[in-house]
């Protein structure tokens, strides 16, 4: 089974990533923060991490980055949601990556981009 990491500080957005990755039987790590996200991925060892760009007192580009610079997290693949930046604006950015979202999303186009990542 497939796991994947799920960092939101949306409870309800974080619930409605949990229930469509969890429908297609997809085994799912919610979390509220990114503050613990090392010991959590070092514990659960995702093969997607999915990572909200506007965390509640953190940016989630910056947590983004420190994955991409770390030799232990930089291959799994990362997509990043977002409802106030566009695709352009993400791609414009020092590191890329593996999909993005942007908010309010389709479940269909989530579960697609989750398929193609893992």
């Amino acid at each position: 089974m497939k796991r994947v990491l799920v960092v939101d500080d949306d409870p309800d957005i974080l619930e409605v990533f949990q229930m469509a990755l969890e429908s297609e039987r997809y085994e799912v790590l919610p979390l509220l923060s990114p503050r613990y996200i090392f010991k959590n991925i070092k514990d659960f060892e995702p093969d997607l991490i999915i990572l909200d760009i506007m965390l509640n007192g953190m940016d989630g580009r910056i947590v983004f980055k420190e994955l991409k610079s770390n030799p232990d997290t930089e291959n799994i693949p990362v997509i990043l949601a977002s409802a106030r930046y566009d695709e352009t604006y993400i791609h414009s950015q020092q590191y890329h990556p593996d999909a993005y979202l942007e908010k309010p999303f389709e479940v269909a186009r989530l579960l697609q981009e989750v398929k193609t990542l893992t």
